[in-house]
């Protein structure tokens, strides 16, 4: 599935959600069978994921109320489930896209039937004033624009309404994939620009609390800290059209009262929860969990090389030999985890002279373990992601896509 497969086929991102009063949740237990509803511990804080200050659970709504110019792919793990292939770009408001023999540009045909939310066309423009707004508006989006060589705005090019250039500052591997992150999302700029201020030229304030989009979903009502509602917009084109019409997600902060509403039906999915919970629900018979790999999270224990005891080889080594890796995965992830070493990746790095730099991993709900500091092999970085849900069987299969993996239950 690409990345709008996410709610394509009955779906939801499940970075959003609020909630936490048991009468309401109560009358959702019966929802049809195009309406998906989500608990999950905390929401968003903003509709505007370029925006200063956006939390990781914006990039939910994001994800699905905005298009970008490429997707990713799909590919199936070995277990069956589907995932994103990072290494397969697909088209999305972008129809087609070509790099220039000189490898120093590259050029994108925009969906001509491409529509904002009111109705509006996508046009070049739109993308042009999108990226100068990721580059110039500060915090993570110039950061992230940059992984992918986009740093300033001479680099971006309206050539007519439907062609859309991009003008390498380098040759870089990073800058196509880059464009099917969170970040690079193409906004409705005249509906931007008609609440900018002086003060605000980038509608910060206003995008913060509305959206301006082209997705398959849009937001119906967003009541910030207690629940989201997503409707399908049945004007996009960039896709199938989602099996999904609506989508509630809820906040409820307590993983207890979560799990018992997937174990009850009152509802139909939730991450997040404790790895504990997730290996009991496992065996329970109930819900359907599935957990994916992670490719692109690191949370780690790192050590500041330039202070003492830390600048020393051998203390690092010594802490590094002293966590017990085994005991970690086994009692805080409940065996969700796994260790994992590349020592091919490390000799080729040892020989090429480059810094070889080795962390120490903390426990986390994505597990990532690297082998000790010193040693002789280098991290394959992995992670897994874990998501319950609940479906009865007269309702459709259906599948998501979080910032942090593939989910899929029926």
């Amino acid at each position: 599935m690409n990345r709008r497969e996410l709610l394509k086929s009955g779906a939801v991102t499940v970075t959003t959600g609020m909630f936490g009063l048991w009468p309401t949740i109560r009358a959702y237990a019966g929802t049809p069978v195009d309406t998906l509803v989500v608990v999950t511990e905390y929401g968003p804080n903003s509709l505007d994921v370029q925006g200063l200050g956006a939390n990781q659970p914006t990039h939910g709504p994001s994800w699905n109320v905005y298009d970008r110019l490429l997707s990713y792919g799909t590919k199936t793990l070995p277990d069956g489930t589907a995932s994103y292939d990072y290494k397969s770009l697909t088209p999305e408001l972008a129809e087609s896209w070509e790099v220039a023999e000189d490898g120093m540009s590259a050029t994108f045909k925009l969906r001509p039937n491409a529509v904002f939310h009111d109705g509006s066309p996508v046009t070049a423009a739109d993308v042009k004033w999108s990226f100068d707004r990721a580059v110039q508006i500060g915090g993570f989006s110039p950061i992230q624009m940059a992984a992918g060589s986009m740093e300033k705005p001479e680099q971006f090019e309206a050539v007519d309404d439907h062609t859309f250039r991009i003008h390498f500052i380098r040759k870089d591997k990073l800058t196509l994939p880059d464009l099917a992150v969170n970040i690079p999302v193409v906004m409705n700029s005249k509906l931007a620009k008609a609440h900018a201020t002086d003060k605000d030229p980038w509608a910060q304030e206003w995008l913060e609390r509305n959206e301006a989009g082209s997705g398959a979903f849009k937001v119906e009502s967003w009541n910030p800290g207690q629940e989201l509602i997503l409707t399908r917009f049945d004007g996009w084109t960039q896709g199938k059209l989602p099996a999904l019409k609506r989508v509630i997600v809820r906040e409820i902060p307590a993983a207890g009262t979560r799990r018992s509403l997937l174990e009850k039906g009152d509802a139909d999915v939730s991450y997040g929860l404790p790895p504990k919970d997730f290996a009991e629900l496992a065996v329970g018979g109930k819900v359907k969990v599935v957990g994916v790999p992670v490719e692109n999270a690191l949370v780690y224990l790192d050590m500041n090389v330039k202070i003492p005891p830390f600048d020393k080889p051998e203390v690092r080594k010594a802490i590094a030999y002293a966590i017990p890796y085994d005991a970690i995965m086994k009692v805080a992830s409940t065996d969700a985890a796994c260790r994992c070493s590349d020592r091919a990746k490390a000799k080729s790095r040892n020989r090429s002279g480059r810094s070889h730099r080795r962390t120490t991993p903390i426990l986390t709900r994505r597990v990532r373990f690297s082998p000790p500091p010193g040693s002789r092999t280098a991290s394959k970085r992995r992670s897994a992601s874990i998501s319950a849900s609940r479906r009865s069987a007269n309702r459709p299969r259906f599948s998501f896509r979080s910032r942090w993996g593939n989910w899929a239950s029926k």
